[in-house]
């Protein structure tokens, strides 16, 4: 019976270990100042993903999570509905990304469908449930970032993944 999930080899395992590690440290670093921050976790989101699909880009998103709130402690303390997020996070930026050409269409797509469903819908929710603040305010806390920011990620992926291309890394 086929289950669809490809098995992972060795330098397969390697690499997802390397992203993952890659993707924590990533997740710490972000510049600009405070209302209109950009992280550069998105970075390791899309690079699990290009390389490894949905599936096995999840997993790496599930690890990099844990690995992150062990590592180096979460503000609030650990809450599921994060995770959630990272892996809702890779398996749409794999819908647009793995296995697929880069194309500026589909790193813009893939970006703006994780800004609405991620950053502005998911996460404004789990903020809302983790510190009780009002949905709204919540929202229009977070609104300026999120008009802004996305803007700069696709830049940034689509030089990235066009430079990774070029290497051609093994998936």
């Amino acid at each position: 019976m086929k289950t669809g999930i490809k098995k992972i080899d060795l330098q397969g395992l390697v690499t997802l270990a390397l992203l993952v590690a890659m993707n924590v440290v990533l997740q710490k670093i972000s510049f600009g100042p405070a209302t209109v921050k950009v992280g550069l976790g998105f970075i390791g989101s899309a690079l699990l993903a290009y390389y490894f699909g949905p599936f096995w880009g999840g997993v790496g998103a599930v690890l990099s999570d844990l690995l992150k709130s062990a590592v180096f402690g979460v503000e609030g303390g650990f809450f599921p509905g994060f995770i959630l997020s990272a892996i809702v996070g890779v398996v749409i930026y794999a819908i647009f990304l793995y296995q697929k050409p880069i194309k500026w269409w589909r790193i813009i797509a893939a970006t703006l469908l994780v800004t609405i469903v991620v950053n502005v819908l998911m996460n404004t929710y789990w903020i809302h449930l983790l510190y009780g603040l009002d949905l709204r305010a919540a929202f229009l806390q977070r609104i300026l970032k999120e008009l802004i920011v996305p803007w700069i990620q696709i830049v940034l992926l689509y030089v990235i993944l066009n430079a990774l291309q070029r290497v051609k890394i093994k998936r």
